[in-house]
């Protein structure tokens, strides 16, 4: 199984999922050592190579969680 992985902030970062939203794909990201230090970013390609480029406000954050929990809902569901 490949892993994506990627270090923001002397941080190592797993890429959980991935949701697309109006031709944006958003990517949640897990701290490797922290499961609660999660981020949502959002993938671009420029000259070839990809980035996780950050989100403009909380408005584009809440969206993009939206998208991840109705995605994800079965499990959140059974989690309670």
């Amino acid at each position: 199984m490949n892993v994506e992985t990627t270090v923001i902030n002397n941080k190592t970062y797993i890429e959980v999922d991935q949701v697309d939203i109006d031709g944006v794909t958003y990517v949640y990201l897990v701290n490797f050592l922290d499961d609660n230090d999660f981020l949502i970013r959002k993938l671009s390609v420029k000259e070839g190579n990809i980035y996780y480029d950050g989100l403009k406000d909380n408005n584009e954050f809440d969206k993009a969680m939206m998208y991840f929990a109705k995605k994800h809902k079965n499990i959140l569901n059974n989690e309670e």
